[in-house]
Formats: C-alpha cells, structure tokens, sequence
C-alpha cells in the first residue's frame, strides 16, 4: 500500500462532512420537534458537537472506517505506517478535533462578552482589561493564520488535512494503489505555493500595519463585540415588537428580510438556515442567497 494523496484525502474529507452535515440537521429537527426554536438557537453548538461526537465516535473511536474513508478507499495509520491506531490514539484524535474548535470559540467568545459587558466582575485594574480585549482579535487572527499555514502545508506535502491529525500522527493509506491519483499531486502543490505566498503577503500587511499604528481591524472587532453584548444584557421586556427578532429576543442586529417578509437577526437567520432553510414563522422553505439584508432600516 502507498500513502494516500491530497486528491483521496480532500474528497475523503468532503464527504464525511456531507454526512456530518445530515447528522446535524436530523439532530436539529428532533430538538426543534421537542424543545422549539429558541432553545435550539441557544444550544445549537452543543447539538454539533454532540452529532459529530456520533459520527465519529461509531466510526473512528471503535476502529472502523468513516464513510469518506471507505468510499475513497484509505485507511489510518500509526506513524509506524504498519498499524491501525490504538483506541486511545484515535479516542484523542477525536477529542482534539472536536472539542478544539468549540472550546476556543466557547473561551474567546464569553471572555469578549465578559469584558465589554461586566469587567468589574473580573477584579482587574483598567490597563488589564484593554490589553485583553486588544489581545482576543490577536489570538483570533494567529489562530487563522495557524490553520492556513497547516493548510498549505497539506497541499505542499499532503500528509495531515487536519490539526488533530498532525498532532496524533496519523496518516493515510491507500487500500488500492492503483487507485492513486498521481497527476493530481502538481495541481495541489502549485495550490500550495499560492496559499503560502497569500499567508505571507497578509503577514507582512498586519505586520506593517502594526508598526505604522493601524487598529483599524481591532477597532472593528471591538465595536462588533460591544454591539453584540449590548444586546446580550439587554432584557427582552425593553426591546420593542417591532424591533425584536423572532429567534434570540433581542433587538434586531442587521435587520434581514426572508423572501416570505418576516425579519430577523442576520446571523440568527444565517444560522438557521444553514440547517433547516425554511422560515421559522411560517415554514416557507427559501435559498441563503435569497436573504436580504436590510441596509439603514428603521422600524416605523
């Protein structure tokens, strides 16, 4: 058996998340069919986590193949390249690429809102609590630069599509050799030339912009996090009718129009329709592309 290429690890990758995918929205369907709407907008991240906690844990965990992996024809490998994993090697595996992301985010995201929100809570002096919130949008953005380094990386040398990978060393092989795609590896190395050359030109823009004082960037992520905290600590009961959106109950942020007329969040409707494209109000079944967002609306 040889190693698996980019091309088998991608369309690997590609359709576990099509399934991923179904998970999710049979998961989503059932809370919304017990618990609503709200509640689902509230922990629609858990639910995430706990479908691909299944998907993964009924594939990798107990050491068979995932579906991407079986219709491509790859296996895992220990690093030795002779050996299935071990239970607890693949158990890690998916432990860090699950929990990973939504720990990162779950972190950044209350500390931001606790900052702009509630500060005193956290008994530190001013200077602190500046150098925080300039600190969240770096760690942000060193987090994207890490994934797009990895990322380039894979298209260079395609050994580890992802993090969790690199870190347990894991690899691919190819069940059938004579199932390489061999004339697909220059395509993804040219790909890979051009993603590290677009890293570093963005590098050595914030690096520039950083010594000729710009903040713009961080400016923005500020005054998005205090937008987005307001309205968090703000009561429902304040929030006028004709203001509030249907989902998270608070004032409306982005005002944007389903094709059926009803108002909501952008983000909120975003979500939602990313997993079930139909209106929450009236069921009207519509397309993300046909969501308007409502440019300097006041409601009468």
């Amino acid at each position: 058996m040889k190693a698996a290429g980019q091309a088998e690890i991608i369309r690997a990758n590609q359709k576990d998340d099509y399934y991923r995918g179904s998970i999710r929205g049979e998961v989503a369907d059932a809370f919304q069919t017990w618990f609503g709407a709200r509640p689902w907008m509230r922990w629609r991240r858990e639910l995430q986590v706990l479908a691909d906690v299944a998907y993964f844990g009924i594939t990798t965990v107990t050491g068979y193949q995932t579906l991407g992996e079986e219709y491509c024809n790859i296996i895992q490998v220990d690093p030795t390249q002779r050996a299935i994993p071990s239970t607890l090697r693949r158990s890690l595996l998916v432990l860090l690429h699950i929990s990973t992301p939504y720990l990162l985010t779950k972190l950044l995201t209350k500390l931001e809102l606790q900052l702009t929100s509630d500060p005193e809570a956290l008994g530190l002096t001013q200077e602190q609590i500046d150098f925080l919130l300039n600190a969240v949008p770096v760690v942000k953005r060193t987090i994207m630069f890490v994934h797009r380094t990895h990322l380039a990386l894979f298209y260079l040398h395609g050994v580890f599509y992802h993090i969790a990978k690199r870190t347990t060393g894991i690899r691919y092989l190819l069940v059938r050799s004579v199932l390489a795609n061999d004339f697909a590896a220059p395509s993804y190395r040219l790909l890979g030339w051009l993603s590290a050359a677009q890293l570093g030109f963005s590098l050595l823009q914030h690096v520039h912009r950083t010594i000729t004082g710009g903040k713009s960037g961080q400016g923005q992520d500020r005054e998005t996090t205090s937008e987005h905290s307001t309205s968090a600590v703000s009561s429902s009961s304040e929030v006028h009718p004709k203001s509030r959106c249907s989902l998270c109950l608070e004032t409306r942020r982005h005002s944007t129009a389903t094709p059926c007329g009803h108002l909501f969040c952008w983000e909120c409707i975003m979500e939602w329709g990313s997993e079930k494209p139909e209106c929450p109000l009236c069921r009207e079944p519509f397309q993300l592309s046909r969501l308007v967002c409502l440019q300097n609306y006041q409601p009468s």
